[in-house]
């Protein structure tokens, strides 16, 4: 009596390595994108485990037959398939939001999947690639915050009507063929390699008994002439003693559309083992096919899998509990930044951003704000430089520090904020440099001379070392020397100051690598000035002889956030410029978009903003010929004469300078760069206005 052939089902096997690539995949390449994607699945031949005691004889338990998907299941192409394994392609059907993943139509899903293989079946493809019978479906939805992977596998097989039947009870291999005929089966099989095939056995062949080929070779092979045996094989993940597993459905259904005149077949279940033990154990099924009906793509379809409790539903990954919480938190962050690109500003290029090395001159309120929106770019090398202690005023303005901070003295500022960078976001490579700048106007005296110069070398190495450099301290002096540095080498400069309700950042302009610090321009772009520019007068010393107030940064407590968030922003429109820092900056009169602009359109040069009406104007101002920290004049100096130069502008040393001309000047500065002789010759205009009449030439009213 025939009764109704019965199949192992898959399960699916998951290394936590794919639902990173998924994680990946969801960010970087599918975003909101729900389209079907590829991706590798496999699964091997039935295996069984020995399980020896003493007292008892040897048990063989066999291993559930499984659909495995590890991490290069992306990588189609680069992956490389074992002996005995059966790689199969999948679909991913990656949804946005757990709603659109619980409402997804399985049903249609599934039928879709079935249509499929029969079209594969219809257009001979099947024939030619056997694997083209086994898809899997992989509808997931991935919970990127608190990474939780729902997903549900699908293993498609189309349903036979009425099922197929079996005759008889399955048979070892042997019952076909005396023992010395398996080990040429086994040397055939080898050198096939196929996943399903035909095979067939002829005993009045005793040299080459077995014969094995592709299912291209039906044909050719197939016969029951002179007691040959002709079976259908294929590669069987199950190793159930009675049981086939899921393959044989559609490879059966490929047998009923493409050989109809098949109605009664052996059936070969070769397992893993075979080739493993150098032995035959696997069994033969006897099959009564199911005559086919007609190929529509309205075909009944089963092959959704059941969860643990063995019930038709999802299953659930979560994954935050096995994580480093540090890569938490740095996937946590990335995220954020990546679904910007989704919808918003899909050319961000967030790898330049996280790349730029960040050197922060100046550690209080600017720098703490400052710091803390780098971070939030994901820009993970920073880098503070600061000489102070962190003071009992701190805390309430900075958000990197706290109280503790203050106790015992005050901790460093510079190391301290680095501190609380690595605390706030592990991945930081967050450094403190202890360093007193060297400015203009304060004097170095013969026993600080070989300190001034290490920590001149010391600097100099720090602005080579980093991408961008932020001026946030709080006195004009502070930033002449990193103003300087940082035209030499070419960096991006970014200075922001803060008055009463008003606050100003800007970006300094920069030499391109052609002009060599000549001064010359394109005749398009004049290079944009630095902070000091604009200025008449050299920067020296304003720190000493000052009241309480002018020792403290007096403003509004909401305006540092702005200036430092502006700042900021300024950075990543250059770094998203085609031609990053030496980007034009736009007329004032326009949006800064314009043809070549990057994803946040052109840089402007300076942001002026008032908290008084609250007001904010983009002004350009270019550079000048006299400035005394970026003009050609002083980096020249500094290249031909090096820290002699510095110490003259630091001691401001006038007389015996042998490159100035104006020694009558009380400035270095101004002598070098020619600001003393504009100010004489001012002089001179100005008393020649006033002195010009006499009273003779006005009559009286």
């Amino acid at each position: 009596m025939s009764e109704i052939l019965r199949f192992e089902t898959f399960s699916s096997t998951v290394e936590p390595e794919f639902w990173s690539g998924l994680a990946h995949h969801k960010l970087h390449s599918a975003q909101l994108d729900t389209a079907r994607t590829s991706v590798q699945g496999e699964f091997t031949g039935g295996r069984r485990h020995a399980i020896r005691n003493d007292s008892l004889p040897t048990q063989r338990l066999a291993v559930p037959a499984r659909m495995r998907v590890s991490r290069g299941a992306w990588d189609a192409a680069g992956s490389t398939q074992q002996p005995g394994t059966v790689a199969v392609e999948g679909h991913l059907y990656n949804t946005n939001t757990i709603e659109e993943f619980k409402k997804t139509d399985k049903s249609e899903l599934l039928r879709s999947a079935g249509a499929e293989v029969l079209e594969a079946v219809q257009s001979g493809q099947a024939t030619k690639n056997p694997e083209r019978l086994w898809p899997f479906l992989l509808l997931s939805f991935a919970d990127l915050k608190k990474y939780h992977f729902y997903h549900w596998f699908a293993f498609p097989a189309v349903t036979a009507d009425p099922p197929d039947t079996v005759s008889a009870e399955p048979v070892p291999i042997s019952a076909f063929a005396p023992k010395p005929c398996l080990a040429h089966l086994l040397a055939a099989f080898a050198s096939a390699s196929q996943s399903a095939f035909i095979a067939r056995y002829s005993p009045h062949a005793p040299e080459a008994p077995w014969r094995i080929g592709p299912l291209s070779e039906w044909d050719q092979i197939y016969s029951t002439a002179d007691s040959s045996i002709s079976m259908l094989g294929f590669v069987d993940p199950s190793s159930h003693s009675t049981r086939p597993g899921w393959p044989l459905r559609n490879l059966l259904t490929w047998l009923r559309h493409c050989h109809p005149e098949i109605t009664s077949i052996p059936v070969f279940k070769h397992e893993e083992d075979d080739l493993l033990k150098q032995q035959c154990e696997s069994i033969v099924v006897s099959v009564n096919v199911t005559p086919a009906a007609s190929l529509e793509s309205e075909c009944q379809v089963s092959g959704w899998e059941r969860n643990e409790k063995q019930k038709l539903l999802p299953r659930i990954v979560n994954l935050s509990s096995t994580m480093d919480p540090v890569r938490l938190a740095e996937s946590a962050l990335d995220l954020n930044l990546q679904l910007m690109r989704w919808r918003l500003a899909p050319s961000i290029d967030l790898a330049k951003i996280a790349g730029t090395r960040a050197l922060l001159i100046g550690a209080g309120t600017l720098g703490a704000y400052t710091a803390r929106a780098l971070l939030a770019w994901g820009m993970r090398k920073i880098t503070f430089v600061d000489s102070g202690r962190v003071s009992f005023s701190n805390p309430p303005r900075q958000p990197l520090y706290e109280f503790a901070d203050t106790l015992d003295g005050g901790k460093p500022k510079a190391e301290a904020a680095a501190s609380s960078m690595r605390r706030i976001f592990p991945n930081v490579d967050a450094q403190g440099v202890q360093m007193s700048i060297p400015m203009p106007g304060h004097a170095v005296s013969p026993a600080e001379l070989e300190r001034t110069r290490a920590t001149v070398e010391q600097l100099e190495q720090l602005v080579k070392t980093h991408d961008a450099v932020f001026l946030l301290t709080d006195s004009r002096e502070s930033r002449w020397l990193p103003t300087m540095l940082g035209t030499l080498h070419r960096k991006i400069v970014v200075c922001v100051a803060l008055g009463f309700d008003s606050f100003v950042a800007m970006r300094h302009g920069i030499y391109t690598q052609d002009d060599d610090f000549a001064g010359t321009d394109n005749g398009q772009n004049m290079r944009l000035g630095c902070y000091f520019c604009n200025d008449v007068v050299a920067p020296t010393d304003s720190l000493s002889d000052r009241t309480l107030d002018q020792q403290c940064t007096v403003t509004r407590p909401g305006l540092a956030p702005i200036a430092s968030g502006t700042a900021v922003e300024l950075l990543t429109t250059i770094l998203q410029h085609p031609r990053g820092a030496e980007a034009p900056a736009p007329p004032p009169s326009t949006n800064g978009s314009s043809d070549d602009a990057g994803a946040f359109g052109s840089p402007v040069h300076q942001i002026r903003g008032y908290l008084a009406g609250f007001r904010q104007h983009a002004i350009v101002g270019q550079a000048s010929s006299m400035c005394t920290a970026c003009s050609p004049t002083i980096i020249n100096a500094y290249r031909q004469h090096g820290f002699e130069f510095l110490l003259r502008a630091f001691n401001n040393t006038v007389e015996d300078a042998p490159h100035c001309s104006a020694a009558e000047s009380k400035s270095y500065l101004e002598t070098l760069t020619g600001l003393a002789d504009l100010h004489r010759q001012t002089d001179d205009m100005m008393e020649a206005i006033e002195w010009s009449g006499s009273d003779d030439d006005f009559e009286a009213v």
